[in-house]
């Protein structure tokens, strides 16, 4: 549980940030997809680090857990664009709430994909103490 409001917290944080400022990008002029791309990569190298550390509590092999991670995001970059190009460019609803509601999404894809995929050992000393 305590891992679950770790990671809600690292998220409103990197999330929150960068919906603010993806709102802000494309009230400037920047296309919806454009402005995700390009907020969804700093956003990932900003939450790998705290997601690892504090999140998933682990050191050691960071090279791996960064390459499963990476992996993870792509697919939930695939999501987030695919849910905007559904919602925005084929049923016409506005960006912004599209956009708050791909976040939630990808979110709770990245935290199940992460405990088990990136960051495995973490559920493994769960279930040996």
């Amino acid at each position: 549980m305590l891992q679950l409001a770790r990671f809600g917290f690292i998220g409103l944080l990197t999330n929150g940030f960068g919906y603010i400022l993806y709102l802000i990008v494309t009230f400037s002029g920047v296309p919806p997809k454009l402005a995700m791309t390009i907020l969804y990569l700093v956003g990932v190298l900003m939450s790998f680090a705290a997601n690892r550390r504090w999140v998933f509590i682990q050191a050691a092999e960071q090279q791996g857990a960064l390459v499963r991670y990476g992996i993870i995001y792509g697919i939930g970059y695939a999501l987030n664009y695919s849910i905007l190009y559904v919602f925005v460019d084929r049923l016409h609803y506005a960006h912004f709430y599209v956009q708050a509601f791909g976040i939630v999404a990808v979110a709770a894809f990245v935290y199940l994909a992460s405990n088990i995929y990136a960051f495995p050992s973490t559920s493994k000393r769960k279930q040996n103490p």
